[in-house]
C-alpha cells in the first residue's frame, strides 16, 4: 500500500475529541507525571552549528524549515544532522538539484508562538518548499483543538502568501503512543489528543494548492530516538526527511522542480 492510500483522511473521533475535556478533568494527575517526565527524561538543547547552509548542485532550490525542536536539530550533536539538512541532502540525491535551506523556530514553539514572533523570519526570503513541523507541543501542552486549528490556517495563509509557488509540506503530529519516556495514562492522553489536532488539520491543509500534510509516521525503529527517548537522532531525522520528500515526490507536488 501507497503512503497516499493510507487510511489517515479521517475525521478525530469521539475520544479523540473528547481527550482535551479530560484531561482538565485529571489535570492534577497529569501535571505530576509531566513533571516526573522532566525529572528523568535529559533536556537536550538545539544542535550546535548553523541553522542555514547549501548542498551543492546546479539549479539550486530553497527549503524554508518552520517549527518547534524538530527544525532547530534538537536530538543531534551536529546541526547538519538534523531534520531540515537532511532533506535538502534527500531533495539533492532525488530531485538532481543543489539545494539553499535555512530553519525558523525554536525549541517548545507552538503554533502561537511562531505566529506571535517568526513571522518576520518566514517571509525573510524566497522559498521553493517549505516544511513545517510544528504541533506536538500544541498537543503535548493540551492546547484547545479549536484555537489549534486556527492558528495553523493563519500561519498556512501567510505562508501562501509570502512564498505563493512553493510546495509547503507539513509533518504529521508524532505518535505519542509510541513515546517509551511517557507513562499512562499520560501517554493515551497526549496520543488522543495529537490525533484530534492532525485529523482536524489535514483536510484544511490539503485543501490548499501546494500543501500536503505526511502520513502518520511507520512503527518507529530502534536507533530512531535521541538518548531522551523523544526526539528523533540522526538515524531518525534521516528517516523522517526520506519519508517526507518519498511522500511529496509520489503525489507529485514536486513535479514542477524538476524531478528526475
Amino acid at each position: 500500500m501507497s503512503t497516499s492510500e493510507l487510511p489517515h483522511h479521517a475525521s478525530p473521533t469521539p475520544w479523540q475529541r473528547a481527550a482535551w475535556p479530560l484531561a482538565v478533568g485529571i489535570s492534577p494527575l497529569l501535571f505530576a507525571q509531566g513533571k516526573w517526565v522532566r525529572r528523568q527524561v535529559p533536556k537536550l538543547p538545539p544542535a550546535p552549528g548553523p541553522l542555514e547552509g547549501h548542498e551543492p548542485g546546479a539549479r539550486p532550490l530553497r527549503i524554508l524549515g518552520v517549527g518547534d525542536s524538530t527544525v532547530v536539530g534538537v536530538g543531534v550533536d551536529d546541526a547538519q544532522y538534523g531534520l531540515i539538512p537532511q532533506f535538502a541532502r534527500a531533495v539533492s540525491e532525488k530531485l538532481g538539484r543543489g539545494a539553499y535551506w535555512r530553519c525558523v523556530g525554536e525549541s517548545g514553539a507552538t503554533s502561537k508562538d511562531i505566529l506571535a514572533r517568526f513571522v518576520p523570519a518566514v517571509l525573510e526570503q524566497p522559498a521553493d518548499i517549505v516544511v513545517v513541523s510544528l504541533g506536538a507541543n500544541d498537543a503535548k501542552d493540551l492546547k484547545p483543538l479549536g484555537a489549534t486549528t486556527e492558528r495553523f490556517e493563519r500561519l498556512l495563509n501567510i505562508v501562501h502568501d509570502g512564498h505563493r509557488d512553493a510546495v509547503v509540506i507539513v509533518s504529521s503530529l508524532p505518535a505519542f503512543s509510541l513515546f517509551p519516556t511517557l507513562p499512562q495514562p499520560l501517554r493515551s492522553i497526549l496520543y488522543a489528543h495529537s490525533q484530534a489536532i492532525e485529523r482536524s488539520l489535514r483536510p484544511m491543509i490539503e485543501s490548499h494548492p501546494l500543501a500536503i500534510m505526511s502520513p502518520p509516521p511507520p512503527k518507529y525503529h530502534d536507533t530512531f530516538f535521541a538518548q531522551d527517548g523523544f526526539h528523533p537522532g540522526v538515524d531518525g531525522y534521516r528517516d523522517w526527511a526520506h519519508f517526507a520528500l518519498d511522500d511529496a515526490l509520489e503525489r507529485g507536488v514536486l513535479n514542477n522542480l524538476g524531478a528526475r
